[in-house]
């Protein structure tokens, strides 16, 4: 995983992260950078994460929605305060609307070069001017971090036409290799969904730069950035699939004619991608999560045996240029593979959700899976999170079994119980958040007390201690009553990096 994307940052101010709930815009205080690559929104050494709650209610207003932003502590995830961001939020550009849906899309990262992490906020619903020209085009927010805490935010991309549905998804790298941050963007835009590309310095007003028509049923794109040649730059990867046909690309720049060019191709695609070093050589590799092929289903892109029971993941590894082409060799398993934990069963979606990331404090990438709609028991969607710990040989050794282990709710030390449709494992990322020199989760589970009137969803803090296997003691469950957090709905779904 190619972590300069992810720099450190200050994004809230000491007066804001003694107290839970605090709602506002951009608090000032002092923050000194830390977190050693993890996302350190307050510069306190501590990782934090960004929760995108786009169907949130904001005065009112169904599916506005809103950025809350879970700052570590000394106990773990949310110990040290809590920020919600809306449209409505001093600072934060535009006004909240009905189904705006700001919050769909988050990233994190150096969007200024200023050495501070940001945030990149998409609203896929957002209205643009006035008439059907302007509905639903859809916006990128820019937030912009310094030690003071968010000093401005700047509107840095917008559809252009209506039902253009610009920031369903994003990536954050320097795709045009000037050593500035770019953002790629998802448009669902109708019937066809594109790609495009929104040049750094983001601070500038610059055009968005058409790059890929996937016109695969009006879906935006999983999006990934990685090095997967081994050129020490970042290359962007898109997957999408529709009613007829799918596909995966790796685009490079092509400087001489200033686009993002495909340099791979598969007819495979997936629910989810992520970008890692899986086996140790330096170079990226992409896990395809929930892998399926559309209209070539005998090309055997999504691994010898199809789709597998349950849901899979397919890895195609980078190659070092010379003899080793990416894709030059692959592995596909999923919960009926040796050492995945679990049972294979129709409609886990093993998969549907992937997050590359150091966990036990090696010098390589795991992948943490999600298979939120799995039983626990006779519990249905009660859902599971299993970390496969990486090997010289990548996620499979040589015998072509894994290393892992899987948590849920009714795993011992992690609060609450497993439950119908919870939904637990639908979005995870990683990080150290109590800075004990361990990796940590975060997990969604955004279907967590989805009858009450207190706000559905949830997020998990779940301590790890550096090894494959944690007892996961200390961890805690941060939901809507317990945050003090009003107008939520599906807390967890999105969980930014």
């Amino acid at each position: 995983m190619r972590t300069k994307t992810l720099p450190v940052a200050a994004l809230c101010a000491a007066t804001v992260l003694a107290v839970l709930g605090t709602a506002g815009g951009f608090p000032a205080g002092a923050a000194v950078p830390g977190a050693g690559g993890d996302a350190d929104f307050n510069g306190d050494g501590y990782a934090d994460a960004a929760v995108g709650v786009f169907d949130g209610t904001v005065n009112g207003l169904r599916s506005a929605g809103y950025v809350h932003v879970l700052f570590g502590g000394p106990d773990g995830l949310g110990s040290g305060g809590t920020l919600k961001l809306s449209q409505n939020s001093a600072g934060v550009p535009g006004t909240s609307e009905k189904n705006d849906r700001f919050g769909l899309a988050v990233a994190t990262a150096d969007l200024d070069g200023d050495g501070l992490s940001d945030l990149a906020v998409g609203a896929p619903g957002e209205t643009v001017g006035d008439g059907s020209a302007g509905a639903r085009q859809g916006s990128v927010t820019a937030l912009y971090g310094s030690p003071g805490g968010f000093v401005r935010g700047k509107t840095v991309a917008q559809g252009g036409r209506g039902s253009a549905g610009t920031g369903a998804s994003l990536a954050v790298g320097d795709f045009t290799r000037d050593g500035r941050t770019d953002l790629a963007i998802g448009q669902s835009n109708g019937e066809s969904g594109k790609v495009a590309l929104r040049p750094g310095p983001l601070s500038e007003d610059k055009p968005l730069l058409p790059v890929l028509d996937n016109g695969y049923g009006g879906t935006a794109g999983q999006l990934a950035t990685g090095d997967f040649d081994g050129d020490g730059a970042d290359e962007l990867a898109v997957s999408a699939y529709g009613l007829e046909s799918s596909g995966t690309r790796l685009l490079r720049w092509n400087a001489a004619g200033a686009t993002l060019d495909t340099y791979w191709s598969s007819s495979a695609a997936g629910y989810s991608l992520a970008a890692g070093d899986f086996d140790g050589d330096r170079v990226d590799d992409l896990a395809i999560g929930q892998c399926r092929v559309i209209g070539h289903e005998s090309s055997g892109d999504c691994g010898p045996a199809g789709p597998a029971k349950g849901g899979n993941v397919h890895v195609e590894y980078g190659g070092e240029g010379g003899g080793r082409p990416f894709g030059h060799r692959s592995q596909t398993f999923g919960q009926d593979t040796t050492g995945v934990p679990g049972t294979a069963e129709d409609r886990d979606n093993f998969g549907v959700e992937l997050k590359a990331g150091r966990f036990n404090g090696d010098a390589l990438d795991d992948l943490v899976i999600g298979a939120p709609d799995e039983a626990i028991g006779t519990r249905t969607q009660a859902g599971s999170v299993t970390v496969l710990i990486a090997g010289s040989g990548g996620l499979l050794d040589e015998r072509g079994s894994a290393r892992g282990t899987a948590v849920h709710q009714n795993t011992a030390n992690v609060p609450g119980t497993a439950e119908a449709n919870d939904l637990f494992g639908a979005a995870f990322t990683i990080g150290d958040y109590d800075k004990d020199g361990f990796r940590d989760l975060a997990v969604g589970s955004y279907g967590e007390n989805g009858a009450t009137s207190g706000g559905s969803g949830g997020v998990w803090y779940l301590r790890g201690n550096g090894t494959a296997a944690p007892t996961w003691a200390g961890s805690a469950a941060l939901t809507p009553p317990k945050l003090r957090l009003t107008g939520a709905v599906g807390y967890g779904r999105v969980l930014g990096l």
